[in-house]
């Protein structure tokens, strides 16, 4: 596991275990410091297993409103600062130039793994307040909108996304997100996604995503056999009891690893004993659900009770304990949380109307006749739902593939900024930019035929990668690095005047010293105009300044010509 999600994990672990407002108060320490997606997700999660459903999905949409446009990585514009090779397009910026003390962004692989992580968490999120029991936080869901974000989450997720945590973590959250629509056939490989992610590095597992992994396809295949159950399908049900019992075993199995995941250790218990009744000895079924009630006492998962009390209640009654069963029934519905989900709300009821019924009342029978079927259309359009998100996926799909096929027209193959044809592209949009002023810097690789000729074109190419990462990391996010050909690049920044280019094309000189050192110099030439007046003569100028500075060395700045200026330098 990598260093960096140690704390986000702690946080998590704690949140899960019960000690929620600790985790909560830990997050917002950190988070007073910086916004970091893994802390807001630590938060949201917090806020969530508290019951905060609201103050969860707004926890999400900070994380996307940090991760969005670029604001992590450079995937709006390409040449934006980052790592070699992950840029993309998009409309320029204005704002500082960054200093020395400007901190490095993270990858766009990283930005692309958070959004797949918030996007389904807030749509989860969005789903539990619409099913709340309490009036005052029910919200109206947009379901379209729900879909859409899950699609594009799973979407992101084909990009170059590869760290074990993330990975589990944006599967875990589009599985919860399927999971609460009761789609099961999507939920669950992002379930197994998850799991493989946790567990692809031997000697690294990524334990607390690993047995959650494994807990959450317990449950899903318990709340699938228990549709099925409803629809009638006894033999799906007990077919998918069973998985949810496997599955139950192995998080219990991957729990017992460290005394950290003891509480889930707890909750596998659980499971277990619902997902297998022990049939056939009703007795020593009821006595496991109690066992396994009792080990959660104290751990802080309020969800946990009100989701066994009907097996217990079943259990009951199979055990020949009608009475005592009937009263675990109205238990099971009075402590019902208000944030219960539909799933758990309507096994508590539904458990108690089948008892009813037996005691002979027509009205009661007649009740679940009519809650039964309505069940089989619920059930019906789950289909229907399925089949929607089915085509909204293929959808999002095409659509990144088209938008990864423009990117790849815009990006030098080579150094990963942007090439001749994204320069003139944004030359284009600037006649229509909103900044007054525009700066484009040239920058010219001295005697890179002589580092060809003495280590091959392989030494030539890292050269220009390592220059083109020097470059990048100087500007601004949405400003355009572009390789224009063979040893020359260039930079459009707008909404800077000419002293802020110059101090800005200075640090690129020592940039690229501090990358390849002394063996390695450029020329630079600076030049700065009207927004709207900018275009192949403001190349020219700045053209005219580099090589001014590659003649005489140094620093010379040009006579200003009519409304663009430009300036010289060299290192």
């Amino acid at each position: 596991m990598d260093d960096k999600h140690a704390d986000v994990m702690r946080l998590l672990a704690l949140a899960q275990s019960g000690q929620r407002e600790q985790a909560l108060c830990l997050a917002d320490e950190q988070l007073r410091i910086a916004e970091d997606p893994g802390m807001l997700y630590a938060r949201a999660v917090a806020l969530h297993s508290i019951g905060d459903h609201d103050g969860a999905a707004q926890t999400a949409e900070r994380i996307l409103a940090l991760t969005a446009d670029g604001e992590i990585t450079g995937t709006t514009a390409i040449g934006t600062a980052g790592a070699i090779g992950t840029v993309g397009i998009g409309a320029a910026k204005t704002g500082t130039v960054p200093t020395e003390a400007t901190p490095a962004r993270p990858a766009q692989a990283e930005m692309a793994g958070w959004r797949s992580i918030a996007l389904p968490f807030r749509a989860w999120q969005h789903l539990l307040l619409n099913e709340s029991n309490s009036e005052i936080n029910r919200q109206t869901v947009d379901l379209e909108s729900i879909l859409h974000d899950l699609a594009q989450a799973e979407a992101m997720l084909s990009k170059d996304v590869s760290d074990g945590f993330t990975l589990a973590t944006a599967h875990t959250c589009l599985g919860n997100g399927y999971h609460e629509l009761r789609l099961y056939e999507l939920a669950r490989p992002n379930y197994e996604a998850a799991f493989a992610a946790a567990t692809a590095r031997p000697d690294e597992v990524v334990v607390d995503r690993a047995v959650a992994s494994q807990l959450n396809l317990a449950t899903m295949h318990l709340n699938w056999s228990v549709e099925l159950d409803r629809i009638r399908d006894s033999v799906g049900a007990r077919e998918k009891s069973l998985i949810a019992a496997r599955h139950a075993a192995m998080a219990q199995e991957y729990a017992a690893a460290t005394a950290d995941t003891q509480p889930y250790a707890a909750h596998a218990n659980l499971l277990m004993a619902c997902a297998d009744p022990s049939r056939g000895n009703e007795g020593q079924g009821v006595e496991r659900l109690r066992d396994a009630l009792d080990a959660l006492q104290g751990r802080g998962l309020r969800e946990s009770p009100a989701y066994a009390l009907p097996f217990l209640a079943r259990a009951l009654d199979r055990a020949g304990q009608h009475s005592e069963a009937l009263e675990v029934a109205q238990q099971a519905i009075s402590e019902l949380p208000e944030d219960a989900t539909w799933m758990v709300a309507s096994a508590a009821y539904h458990t108690h109307a089948t008892l009813l019924a037996q005691s002979g009342s027509d009205s009661v029978r007649a009740a679940l006749a009519y809650g039964d079927r309505l069940a089989e259309t619920m059930w019906r359009q789950r289909l229907r739902t399925l089949h929607d998100v089915t085509s909204m996926q293929f959808v999002e799909r095409v659509t990144l593939e088209r938008d990864r096929v423009q990117v790849l027209a815009n990006t030098d193959a080579l150094t990963g900024v942007g090439n001749r044809r994204a320069f003139d592209v944004r030359m284009a949009q600037l006649g229509t930019s909103a900044a007054d002023e525009v700066a484009m810097i040239v920058v010219d690789v001295d005697r890179l035929k002589a580092v060809n000729d003495a280590g091959g074109h392989e030494a030539g190419d890292l050269t220009l990668q390592a220059v083109a990462g020097a470059l990048t990391s100087q500007v601004r996010l949405g400003d355009l690095v572009a390789r224009l050909g063979g040893d020359e690049f260039v930079a459009v920044l707008e909404g800077i005047d000419r002293a802020a280019a110059a101090g800005l094309a200075t640090r690129m000189v020592d940039a690229v010293t501090a990358a390849l050192g002394s063996t390695i110099s450029v020329s630079v030439g600076v030049a700065t105009g009207p927004a709207s007046e900018a275009g192949p003569s403001l190349l020219r100028a700045a053209d005219r300044a580099m090589y001014a500075a590659k003649r005489d060395g140094g620093v010379a700045v040009t006579a200003p010509q009519p409304a663009i200026t430009d300036q010289s330098l060299t290192g």
